[in-house]
C-alpha cells in the first residue's frame, strides 16, 4: 500500500462507513456478482474485501463454506490479512473467489503476485470474479423490449470542460484518491489487466462492462502434468 497516513485511513474504517456509502452503483454491481455465484453453485467461497458485508449476507446461506479475508480487523473478517501475503492455509480450498473493487487499492506492481496467491487458493478450474473501476463516462439504456439494460461508455475527457482540461491539458485524469490506479487513468488499460490475469494462471471466460466497473469471470487454468519423453 502507499504508506502515507491519509491513504492508509481507508484500511481502518468501521463497517458503518461502507453501509452509508451504499448506492445504486453498489447494488448494480452486487447483482451481477450474486447472479454469477448462484449460477455457478459453488460449495466453498472466499471473498476478499469485506466492504458492507451484503454480498456475504446474500450468498452465505447458499454455500457450504463462506470465508472473508480483509486487511481491516474492524470489519471482523474471518481472516485478517493482506491479499499480497500468501495465506498457506487457504491453498486449493475454494470453488469460487470474489474480489470486488479491491485490486485498485494495491500498487499496480503488486497485483500480479496477489493474483497468483488467489489462483493457488482455488481448486482446479475454480472461478475468480473480479470487478475493477474503469474511469470513463457511463450511460445506461433500458427499453420496454430489453430484459437486460444496455451500458455504453465514453472515455473520460469528452463530456465536460473540466474533464477535457485534466485529460488533454494537464495530462492527468482524476481517479478516486483511495485508489492507486484505475483502468482508463491514462496509464492502465484493459489489455494490461488482461495480461496480468493470464500471467497469473487464469483464462478469461467472460467480460462485461458495468456502470463504474469492469467485470470478469476467470477460470483457473488446469495444471497439465507433462511426461518426460526419452
Amino acid at each position: 500500500m502507499l504508506e502515507t497516513p491519509e491513504f492508509s485511513k481507508q484500511f481502518h474504517l468501521e463497517q458503518n462507513y461502507y453501509l452509508k456509502q451504499l448506492d445504486f452503483l453498489n447494488w448494480y454491481r452486487y447483482f451481477f456478482i450474486i447472479k454469477e455465484v448462484t449460477d455457478l453453485m459453488p460449495k466453498d467461497v472466499l471473498e476478499i474485501g469485506t466492504g458492507s458485508g451484503f454480498v456475504k449476507n446474500c450468498l452465505q446461506p447458499l454455500v457450504r463454506k463462506y470465508v472473508v479475508l480483509d486487511i481491516n480487523p474492524k470489519l471482523k473478517p474471518d481472516l485478517v490479512g493482506d491479499v499480497r501475503a500468501y495465506q498457506g492455509g487457504l491453498e486449493n480450498n475454494f470453488d469460487c473467489v470474489i474480489i470486488a473493487d479491491v485490486l485498485e487499492h494495491l500498487p499496480f506492481d503488486d497485483v500480479e503476485q496477489s493474483l497468483k496467491h488467489i489462483c493457488s487458493y482455488l481448486k482446479e478450474e475454480g472461478k475468480l470474479l473480479v470487478t475493477i473501476p474503469h474511469r470513463r463516462s457511463h450511460f445506461l439504456l433500458m427499453t420496454p423490449l430489453q430484459v437486460d439494460p444496455w451500458v455504453f461508455t465514453v472515455p473520460s475527457g469528452f463530456l465536460s470542460f473540466g474533464a477535457f482540461y485534466r485529460r488533454f491539458i494537464k495530462r492527468k485524469i482524476w481517479i478516486d484518491p483511495d485508489h492507486c490506479w484505475e483502468i482508463g487513468d491514462g496509464t492502465v488499460k484493459n489489455v494490461n489487466v488482461d495480461r496480468l490475469f493470464k500471467k497469473s494462471g487464469f483464462t478469461i471466460e467472460r467480460f462485461k462492462k458495468l456502470l463504474y466497473v469492469d467485470f470478469w469471470v476467470l477460470k483457473k487454468e488446469a495444471v497439465v502434468n507433462e511426461k518426460l519423453i526419452y
